[in-house]
Formats: structure tokens, sequence, C-alpha cells
């Protein structure tokens, strides 16, 4: 195995143990009390407690199934798994998503409506190109739309772990909503810097290579020059 493959695992096992870290203390943080039926967290979804159901379970599944999909090894010996448990994906995100619009329309507060829409339309968007890319044959283009894919889901995470900072729950609603606009925003470009930081910042080592075949081809394109100037 190539040092460049054995880094790419080694940072990719990194981030989801980091993220499996971060979505234990949001479950333990905010899903728990939800447990308990006079906790003031599940009186405040009383509205929305039936739309909560099919959201909940959809993106916690697709939240679970996602790293696994992004398994080389599972890809590679167990094909059919890895189809099956992408589309078991595909379905969950087809339910989560756009039920996310009617609970913000419900649940509020209003200026965070847009925000659902927005990023339960980019899941499925995202979602939807890379099952058309695998079933055109375009795995490169599938994988990398799966990248652009999850993001959308870890915004659920992520910004959940960012409310519970003290200094953003003290700016109250503004707090809120500038984390999830963020998050969002992050989650829409933040992919597309991971997938092309390799060719906008290549290794020193790629760099010099391409200048010594440079130089290479240059010499061997004057040495037919000099010959017949002879």
């Amino acid at each position: 195995m190539s040092t460049r493959g054995t880094n790419a695992i080694k940072a990719k096992h990194v981030f989801f143990a980091c993220f499996g870290l971060l979505t234990l203390f949001v479950f333990y943080h905010n899903e728990l009390p939800l447990v308990d039926a006079h906790s003031p967290a599940r009186q405040h979804l009383a509205n929305v407690k039936w739309w909560l159901v099919p959201h909940g379970i959809g993106g916690a599944l697709a939240l679970l199934l996602a790293p696994l999909q992004f398994s080389t090894r599972l890809r590679l010996r167990t094909a059919r798994l890895h189809r099956i448990l992408g589309r078991l994906y595909v379905v969950c995100v087809a339910v989560a998503a756009p039920v996310a619009i009617p609970i913000a329309i419900k649940q509020g507060p209003p200026t965070l409506v847009m925000a659902a829409t927005l990023q339960s339309a980019g899941w499925l968007l995202t979602t939807a190109v890379a099952l058309y890319c695998v079933r055109a044959g375009n795995i490169q283009q599938h994988r990398e739309w799966m990248i652009r894919s999850y993001p959308f889901a870890m915004v659920f995470v992520v910004a959940r772990a960012l409310f519970a900072i003290p200094a953003i729950q003290q700016l109250g609603e503004v707090g809120i909503v500038s984390v999830v606009w963020s998050m969002i925003t992050a989650a829409c470009f933040v992919p597309s810097l991971v997938l092309n930081w390799r060719k906008m910042f290549p290794p020193k080592l790629a760099v010099t290579a391409k200048r010594q075949q440079a130089v290479k081809a240059g010499q061997a394109a004057v040495t037919p020059l000099a010959l017949s100037s002879k």
C-alpha cells in the first residue's frame, strides 16, 4: 500500500471517530431527555412529535449508514451489501429530508424555514445525483457526490453540538439561526474544497516530479532540433 493511501485511510478513520464521539454527545445532551415525557425538551416538541418519527429514524439511519459506504474494505469485499446499504441510505434521505420542512414550519422559528428548505433540497439533490451516477456506471462521480451528500446530514449533529456552547446559547434565536446557516453554507462548499485539495495544493514531491518531467520533455524537444541544425 502506498504512503498516500495509508494517510488517506488514517485521516478518514480519525474524522469518523471524532464525528462519532460528537454524535454520542449530541445524543446524550439533546436526544436522551426526550425519553422523559415530562421533560421541557419533549414538551417543546409536542406540536411535531409525529413528524419527528420518520424524520428522526430516517436521519439517524442515514448518519449511521453513510460511514459504512465510505469503507473501501466493505465495498471491495461485500459489494452486494454495499449496494443494499446504499439503497437504504437513499430511502432514508428521501424520507427524512422532506419531512424537515413541515417540522420547521410548525415548530419555528420562521427564520429557519428557508434554512430547512435549503438543507433538505441540498441533501436530496446531492443524493439523487450520486444515485444517477452509480446507475450510469460513473463510479468516481458517484463517490464524490456521496461525499457532498453526507455533510447535509452532518448539519444536524454539528449544529446541535454548537448550540451547547454557552456563548451561543446566550445569543438566543440569533445564535441558533447563525449556526444553522453557517453549517448549511459549510455543507455546500467544504466538500468541494476537500475533493479538490490535492489538485490545488499537490505534495512537494509531486510538484518536483512534474517539473523534472517538464525539463526532460523540453530537453527531448531541443535535441532533435540541435541534430537537424548540424
